[in-house]
């Protein structure tokens, strides 16, 4: 039986824009009438789920930044996990020698190397401004205390740059491609999936009790936890081919997993 129902953010519930589909709204909020609960796993901040949350007029579980830290629909602080002193030096040094714009996580900001045009056009579909700068390697463990990093690029390039990161740092950090252009670089250990089980843990069900949506490689771990798993279908075929199912809204997604629980 499906207690809890999980969905990514961007390519999955917020289509181009920020847009969510009235569809998948009263889907949504349709869903405690089955008993089923709801989170929203996804790369971006917490500040960003709550803005969504009000969007929805539904609370929800929160699963930020792949995973880093997870809270109840309560704001309860149930994990976290950041980078320690030594490694966000070292990752930091790393980073910054490639060429890429760059942007860097704390629980609560995002700095980015460089606001170039197309990161201008990106921060009209954020909700909150990007902090210009990343000059802070020394306040490692002060006033900074980095939860991921994140460098744009084209596909081909990030790949590279992904397996020279690991290579260097495998017992030290996780990497996704959140985003053909995003190569999300996370603590080792964290994923969607780990912060669903953590939540899930806390909510005392089982992880075959979770149904999950999302669109791109970092919720392949999430599609892996469990055996009701949707997947996008503009997601790439190697992200499909990891999930049970596959829909074109969440609606869909939602109305597949409410009909289990009638039968």
């Amino acid at each position: 039986m499906i207690k809890l129902f999980a969905t990514d953010l961007d390519g999955t519930l917020l289509k181009s824009g920020n847009i969510i589909k009235d569809e998948d709204k009263r889907a949504i909020q349709l869903l405690s009438k089955h008993h089923i609960d709801f989170a929203i796993a996804t790369g971006r901040l917490d500040r960003d789920i709550l803005e969504i949350c009000k969007e929805l007029k539904q609370p929800a579980h929160r699963v930020s930044q792949n995973g880093t830290f997870v809270k109840t629909k309560d704001s309860e602080s149930i994990y976290s996990k950041t980078f320690d002193v030594s490694n966000s030096i070292a990752i930091h040094e790393k980073v910054t020698a490639y060429e890429n714009v760059l942007c860097i996580s704390t629980c609560d900001e995002i700095y980015i190397s460089e606001i170039t045009d197309e990161m201008k056009a990106l921060e009209n579909f954020l909700y909150f401004p990007l902090v210009e700068g990343i000059d802070f390697i020394e306040q490692y463990g002060k006033s900074i205390h980095a939860s991921k990093y994140m460098l744009i690029g084209e596909e081909k390039e990030l790949t590279g740059i992904q397996k020279e990161l690991t290579d260097q740092f495998a017992d030290k950090m996780e990497s996704y491609l959140s985003d053909p252009r995003c190569l999300d670089i996370v603590p080792e250990g964290v994923s969607k999936a780990e912060g669903l089980k953590a939540l899930a843990a806390h909510l005392q069900i089982k992880p075959e009790e979770i149904a999950v949506i999302g669109d791109a490689y970092n919720d392949i771990p999430m599609f892996e936890m469990t055996p009701n798993s949707f997947a996008m279908s503009s997601a790439p075929a190697a992200v499909q081919q990891k999930a049970s199912y596959v829909v074109s809204d969440v609606c869909e997604a939602i109305e597949q997993i409410t009909n289990l629980v009638k039968n």
